[in-house]
């Protein structure tokens, strides 16, 4: 301890003790007072909280269950209005003033996603301004009817609430269809009434006959596609069901906004399906008053939240829809996920928790960590495995309490600031009579910490001068050649980290479970990032009961070869989704990827396999790969699964052929490898081998693949002995363990 300071604690000593012993011993109890007030009033106003919102959550879950009755009421109606239209064999002829006719391609605009039923924002409307075209005259601005863009825009959309749009495919002849095209007609006043008695959740009303007939009510001039309205879900969930049938949220009709549908059945003068109707309701509408009043929190998050069965049978908790924040007086008041999406929190017991009320209908609230802050969740049941779901930080329930403790913190500093004044005072005098005589001495200690907090904080072309000769100056010496190095060192880990993280996040933590199959993957790198890649692509969609396997070696290692690996998966997982032979995925990823690596040197070989476990084949390709061992327990042999392909990213126009591998039965194995197994070496040079590899194959295989692959990781460990990796070594093993089990057919409901 230099004298200046010694000086310094003794007076200080002498002088100020006393009074700061005081000082502490008093503001200690005050603080414990102040604390315990402060934790009384924030667990009183959590607990108070915790009761209003479970509260007002049922009170909402209940508001909205009424309004789904009623639409379901609404829609039976429209389907009995439908029904005797349909049943009136002369119904007064078609009035041209009541409704706009427009002539349809096959399926025109009552899709999915498209048009009159489908909803996509850039369609429902002949011009790119969003005005009506010819057929649209007499058509006006209303309010709460707008479309949205796709960058969430609010675009006019003229309706007119005194006419239906009529729709007639153009395969149906106008004079055949006439007597139905007047009984939709006949629909307008129907529509009317049961749209001015449900207000604004009455927002679309479709009607859809089984031959492509539509009727849309308010009636708005539309744009024609060429998508199958009657594939539609909420058409065909309305025909699989009997009455009153909700879908998911989705578009609504010619508008883009976040809707409900409510679809029913419609019958026949035949007593057969006839066709199908429904009402949409904007989830903003539907969902009005659901907000949290401001004494309790100010931001509180509202989603609608479904249970599904994970992988265990237990239910899982997924946002069906959330709540965003509008910028604008139009535009999205509600989002829905094509997927539901699970509820970001790390807190998995409670979500468990939760899920398990909402699969029993039984309302709660409970405390979770959301978006890194400490909320209460309130959550009621809305339908069958379906709630309502409301989001408060505690940090905003507990501003009366932060309020109160700044008041008493206030109080204490004023009781002290008399004894402060004093204190201050006194170590003024002293610090100047101590510092004023050190400066001189102080001044590089202080230039050399300011220096170091401007490397701390990322400012590594810092530096200090060092005129003296002495500890100081060789301190500053040391720490200017420190600066160079340590921002060297950040970058580089920086590099590493960043790759590392790119390889562990593409690769699966575990294989897919699939009937008749087991399957077990792995990769071993020789740094801390590698080039190997292999990935398990479970289908569904138009390749459902499919498996695809993928096995990649990207040339070199480090950050390029983790980005172009990233770029590769991209590519394939989506392709490989979609239609189409091993041979034209392979084509189609090979051209998008040369166009990135074109004129870098960068290429991957990948081997791509397709399995149809219902069928009991294989389909694959290869792109310059080392070619896959299948082993054959009927013979005991190991053959290769060859086909011709170059690598990827070599050449724009290259073509691949599929192999086929057919009548896959119980017990045979396939192995896909990169060739830094066989080309491992030991200490004396000598290759691990592929001869080694069918052996070992060969031998395991009877024992399933996660032994196959445990076996040849073992040997491959014992023959290269100390001698570190040279390459990546990736290995994905299929084993069959049951025969072809045909896909079974189910009759709609």
């Amino acid at each position: 301890m230099r004298i200046r300071w010694k000086l310094f604690w003794l007076l200080a000593a002498l002088s100020l003790v006393p009074l700061l012993l005081l000082r502490i011993n008093s503001q200690f109890a005050l603080s414990r007072l102040s604390d315990k007030l402060s934790a009384r009033v924030g667990a009183h106003l959590v607990e108070e909280a915790r009761i209003r919102m479970g509260r007002l959550v049922e009170d909402h879950a209940r508001l909205l269950q009424s309004r789904r009755q009623a639409l379901g009421l609404a829609v039976s109606m429209q389907a009995m209005a439908v029904e005797e239209a349909l049943r009136n064999p002369s119904p007064p002829p078609l009035d041209p003033a009541r409704v706009i006719l427009l002539p349809a391609g096959p399926g025109t605009g009552m899709g999915r996603g498209r048009g009159m039923m489908g909803g996509g924002p850039e369609s429902g409307l002949d011009g790119e301004d969003g005005r009506p075209g010819p057929d649209g005259e007499g058509l006006v601005d209303t309010p709460g009817y707008f479309r949205v863009a796709p960058d969430g825009t609010a675009l006019p959309l003229p309706i007119d609430k005194n006419r239906l749009t009529l729709h007639l495919p153009v395969r149906l002849d106008r004079q055949k269809a006439g007597p139905r095209l007047d009984a939709l007609a006949t629909l307008l006043g129907p529509c009317r009434r049961i749209a001015r008695d449900m207000g604004p959740l009455a927002h679309i009303q479709a009607t859809l006959l089984a031959d492509g007939l539509g009727a849309l009510y308010p009636a708005k001039a539309l744009a024609s596609d060429a998508f199958d309205p009657r594939q539609a879900p909420w058409y065909l969930a309305a025909l699989a069901l009997p009455g009153p049938v909700w879908t998911s949220p989705q578009p609504e009709p010619g508008t883009g906004r976040v809707s409900v549908a409510v679809s029913s059945r419609v019958i026949g003068p035949d007593n057969t399906a006839a066709g199908a109707t429904a009402i949409f309701t904007p989830l903003d509408d539907l969902l009005a008053s659901v907000t949290m009043p401001g004494h309790i929190a100010g931001d509180v998050r509202t989603y609608l939240v479904v249970t599904e069965p994970d992988g265990a049978g237990r239910p899982a908790l997924l946002v069906e829809a959330g709540e965003v924040r509008r910028s604008h007086g139009h535009g999205h008041g509600w989002r829905a996920y094509v997927t539901p999406s699970p509820l970001g929190s790390p807190d998995a017991d409670v979500l468990r928790a939760v899920a398990d009320d909402v699969a029993g209908g039984a309302p709660g609230v409970r405390r979770l960590t959301y978006e890194g802050q400490d909320c209460l969740a309130a959550y009621a049941r809305t339908a069958d495995n379906e709630a309502l779901l409301q989001i408060a930080p505690v940090a905003e329930v507990l501003a009366e309490a932060r309020a109160v403790a700044a008041d008493v913190e206030a109080s204490i500093k004023r009781l002290y600031v008399f004894g402060s004044l004093i204190a201050v005072a006194v170590m003024i005098a002293l610090a100047f009579l101590s510092f004023s005589a050190s400066r001189a001495v102080t001044r590089p200690i202080l230039a050399l910490t300011r220096a170091a907090r401007r490397l701390a904080d990322g400012d590594f072309s810092v530096r200090v001068s060092q005129p003296s000769q002495d500890e100081i100056g060789e301190l500053g010496r040391v720490f200017n050649e420190l600066a160079p190095r340590l921002d060297a060192h950040m970058r580089l880990c920086e590099t590493v980290s960043l790759a590392s993280e790119i390889q562990r996040s593409l690769l699966p933590a575990e294989p897919p479970d699939v009937p008749g199959l087991a399957l077990a993957g792995t990769s071993r790198y020789c740094d801390e990032t590698g080039g190997d890649y292999f990935d398990f692509l479970p289908f569904d969609g138009p390749k459902a009961g499919l498996l695809g396997v993928a096995l990649g070696d990207v040339s070199g290692h480090g950050l390029e070869a983790a980005l172009l690996m990233t770029t590769a998966r991209a590519l394939l997982r989506p392709r490989a989704a979609a239609p189409g032979s091993p041979a034209a995925i392979m084509a189609d990823v090979n051209r998008e990827l040369t166009r990135d690596t074109y004129g870098t040197g960068r290429f991957m070989t990948l081997f791509y396999l397709e399995i149809d476990r219902a069928a009991g084949t294989a389909v694959y390709a290869r792109a310059g790969h080392d070619p896959a061992f299948l082993f054959d327990p009927a013979t005991g042999r190991v053959t290769e699964l060859t086909a011709k392909g170059m690598a990827l990213g070599v050449a724009e126009g290259a073509r691949y052929e599929t192999g086929t591998v057919a009548g896959l039965t119980p017990g045979q194995v396939v192995l896909i490898g990169s060739d830094g197994l066989w080309e491992a070496e030991n200490e004396a040079g000598e290759m691990f081998g592929k001869d080694r590899t069918r052996a070992i194959l060969a031998q395991a295989a009877p024992k399933g693949a996660q032994a196959v692959l445990d076996a040849l990781f073992a040997a491959l460990d014992a023959f290269r002995g100390p001698r570190p990796l040279d390459d990546d070594v990736t290995l994905v093993v299929i084993a069959v363990t049951a025969p072809p089990q045909p896909r079974r057919t189910h009759a709609a409901a």
